[in-house]
């Protein structure tokens, strides 16, 4: 039987701490590509990955899709609202001209769909997102 010096215990306890302190949760993402006409075609879409991650106390968005315009290039500051039904992700986006929008994923992993703001209110997009917990 082996046994571990004091220092081997504090190091092994610091690792497991940093690890739950940076958990990170993705889910799939289906980012839709324009057409010749420059509408979204909702045949055509490349797969990727959504993540909500924390550092520093504060909770960031990291979007990979494809080719991801400026507004969602960089990993964004976000706000992060569990319910029991729902976790609400709403980044918070200081650049000029993006749109302001959010995700309401549903918490049993059967997907969820994403909202802009448009007219003072929130409103659910017509694309299917995907929005399923990465396996």
């Amino acid at each position: 039987m082996t046994h571990r010096s004091p220092r081997a215990w504090i190091l092994a306890l610091v690792g497991l701490v940093l690890a739950a302190t940076a958990h990170a949760q993705s889910w799939e993402y289906k980012s839709y590509k324009k057409d010749a006409t420059g509408q979204y075609d909702k045949q055509n879409y490349v797969s990727g990955t959504v993540t909500v991650y924390e550092k520093d106390g504060k909770s960031y968005l990291r979007m990979v899709a494809g080719v991801m315009d400026a507004c969602r290039r960089s990993d964004l500051p976000t706000i992060v609202t569990k319910t029991e039904t729902t976790t609400l992700v709403e980044p918070q986006i200081e650049l000029a001209g993006c749109e302001k929008f959010r995700y309401v994923i549903r918490n049993d992993g059967s997907g969820g769909h994403r909202e802009v703001w448009r007219g003072d209110k929130w409103s659910r997009t017509s694309f299917d997102h995907g929005l399923t917990p990465v396996k």
